[in-house]
């Protein structure tokens, strides 16, 4: 569980976050002045990405049971070192995973249809299922923030042969090229800003991305495609 304030950030004394549960983030304002309010307790879903300002490392947490919107940016020092643990090993639910793996399966054959000689592929994925597949994989790109991954760096997707290809009929037709390169991103919704009592509001919504749709967790995937007669399934 997690005391979640509308904004600020305190200290947590370390007795007390040493007996947190492995998803508590706990927050105390107290010391701050003028006091902010407190919103509730609530239980965190999972870490979705980590950044680094000048205080040091800092995580984006979804909530459980609340949309994207109320995802929030929280300091290393109030998430619990059982969560911190998973986020640098994760290990989602197998559903989830051949969940995320079918939809990049289905946006790369979709994507062959166009038969464009390069293709730039979109796809919900959510940043924890990401490093369970493919960390320690692939190698740096040229392009800052991309990785250059071989078909045998997508081995514990246990995808079937050829699923990176799209034939006709006639037995003709295209694949996807490796190496590919992909990247993970956070998403930001656009500006929208709302007007409460006499303030106007502006509402951020950050998911994990792997490209994403709006409030979403998305992969970018970049590909050359190559026509069946110049290669043999």
């Amino acid at each position: 569980m997690a005391t979640r304030t509308a904004k600020g950030k305190g200290r947590v004394p370390y007795n007390i976050l040493n007996n947190l549960s492995s998803v508590d983030i706990l927050y105390d304002d107290s010391k701050r002045k003028p006091k902010p309010r407190t919103v509730g307790v609530f239980e965190a879903e999972r870490l979705i990405s980590r950044r680094k300002n000048r205080q040091g490392f800092e995580y984006l947490v979804k909530w459980q049971g609340y949309s994207s919107f109320e995802n929030t940016w929280e300091p290393e020092d109030h998430i619990s070192t059982a969560s911190l643990r998973y986020f640098e090993k994760p290990n989602p639910p197998r559903a989830v995973v051949e969940e995320s793996i079918d939809r990049l399966r289905r946006e790369v054959v979709d994507s062959l249809r166009h038969r464009w000689p390069e293709q730039r592929v979109t796809v919900e994925f959510r940043h924890d299922v990401y490093n369970f597949l493919f960390a320690g994989k692939g190698k740096p790109a040229e392009q800052m923030h991309w990785t250059l991954f071989e078909e045998h760096d997508f081995s514990k997707c246990k995808l079937p042969p050829n699923w990176n290809c799209l034939f006709d009929i006639h037995g003709d037709g295209v694949r996807m090229k490796f190496p590919v390169k992909m990247r993970k991103f956070i998403h930001r919704s656009p500006p929208n800003f709302q007007r409460k009592a006499d303030s106007i509001k502006w509402p951020l919504s950050s998911a994990d991305t792997i490209n994403n749709s709006l409030g979403k967790p998305t992969l970018l995937l970049i590909a050359s495609v190559e026509e069946s007669g110049k290669w043999k399934c």
